[in-house]
């Protein structure tokens, strides 16, 4: 039986995915986590530790020498044959870790590059990837005298968190100021990983937005697919829907593509995975951000429903050192719209088995109730329930998301 370690793990969509895809390949599988609480307080997470995992290891994930040791003890009881995280904080530790074994991987210095949001937009910039007007800060000052170089509106966001955690559109001076005190304000990161010095300051960029999901591997990159997505949240960016594969011109996203290509390309990502984030501009393409793993969001479930097989299946064998031959095409459209509400404490939930009844729609849930509360928008973290549905093709799945999300209707009244 082939041994695999997973390094915590995405608490929706890849992560859990990943493990039922060691689980259904027969794989022993370890978990290194520095606590198991939060998998258990979240949907389905008692579930898939108790079914997909063989062996518990606690330990320091967010810092590389304690992991390293744990999974050198592991590794000198009974060898891994691949080492991986699904996991935003984890993966350049797990990358490094994968490296010392002698295990299938990404390159640890390009995971290390693109896990920080300053560094991948001065790689763009010398390789010619096209993204927005940047300026990396570390003085509130600076930031300011930034924003006024860039023009309003900007955008100021922390250089190596996820989730648009504390990214914010700003519109004048005293919202950059605020913005950066917000991000200078906390000294660790949402996995307790020291926060850097450097604060981001960009153009806000005008457009759509897209992700294109990529396979790196030694043949180069390829693309798996281009994901829709409906972003809200006013001065926030908070992701409320999505639809895969695309529905846009072949045109417009070969152009997407190309650019998705180039940006991982550039950063060096040669393994795995990668999400990679745009926004189509009346000047074209330009990259938003580079993520070295899969995408969150029930963005590779979306997939596994289009392909009608398992992404997270192929990554597992990837690691385990399968050549990618070739990739899965859609057979379907998926699509996810997400619920938000006024915030305040929920009054009442309606309408939720009328939107699970609709055709088409295989999920409709909403994990608030009377008593509960709504949060304001800001992070992804704040929607509370979403609809899934499939279709022919994704427009039709994403219509039909949107029709079912509007059967659900949850009022709050103000504390």
């Amino acid at each position: 039986m082939k041994r695999i370690g997973f390094v915590e793990s995405n608490r929706a969509g890849s992560g859990y995915a990943a493990l039922r895809a060691a689980r259904a390949l027969g794989l022993h599988v370890t978990f290194f986590s520095s606590g198991l609480a939060r998998y258990h307080a979240t949907p389905d997470g008692t579930e898939v530790l108790e079914s997909c995992v063989d062996e518990f290891v606690s330990c320091p994930t967010h810092e590389l020498e304690p992991l390293l040791a744990a999974v050198k003890a592991v590794d000198a009881r009974r060898p891994l044959d691949a080492l991986l995280s699904v996991a935003e904080y984890e993966v350049v530790q797990t990358a490094e870790a994968a490296r010392q074994l002698g295990l299938p991987g990404p390159d640890p210095a390009a995971v290390r590059l693109a896990r920080t949001k300053a560094g991948q937009r001065r790689r763009w910039a010398e390789s010619g990837v096209p993204g927005p007007e940047f300026r990396v800060v570390t003085t509130v000052a600076e930031a300011v005298r930034a924003a006024a170089e860039i023009g309003w509106p900007c955008v100021v966001k922390p250089v190596d968190e996820s989730s648009g955690t504390d990214v914010v559109r700003c519109t004048r001076p005293e919202e950059v100021v605020a913005t950066f005190a917000a991000i200078r304000a906390e000294p660790a990161n949402r996995r307790g990983q020291p926060r850097p010095a450097e604060v981001l300051v960009e153009e806000c960029l005008v457009g759509f937005e897209v992700s294109v999901e990529v396979l790196a591997d030694a043949g180069g990159v390829r693309v798996l697919g281009v994901t829709d997505k409906t972003v809200g949240g006013g001065d926030r960016f908070v992701e409320l829907g999505h639809s895969f594969p695309t529905a846009l011109p072949d045109g417009v996203r070969r152009e997407l593509e190309a650019a998705a290509v180039a940006a991982t390309t550039a950063v060096g990502f040669d393994f795995g995975i990668a999400h990679v984030e745009l926004k189509y501009t009346a000047a074209g393409p330009k990259l938003v951000e580079l993520n070295p793993r899969p995408g969150g969001a029930r963005i590779t479930e979306l997939m596994d429903l289009a392909f009608g097989r398992s992404t997270m299946e192929l990554l597992v064998r990837q690691y385990l050192g399968e050549p990618v031959a070739d990739l899965p095409a859609p057979i379907r459209g998926a699509a996810i719209r997400y619920l938000t509400a006024d915030p305040g404490v929920v009054a009442s939930v309606r309408g939720t088995a009328i939107a699970a009844a609709v055709p088409g729609v295989r999920e409709a849930v909403v994990s608030v109730e009377p008593g509960g509360r709504v949060e304001p928008l800001r992070v992804n973290e704040d929607r509370f329930g979403h609809v899934l549905a499939t279709a022919a093709g994704p427009y039709l799945a994403g219509r039909i998301a949107e029709a079912a999300a509007q059967q659900i209707v949850v009022t709050t009244r103000r504390d």
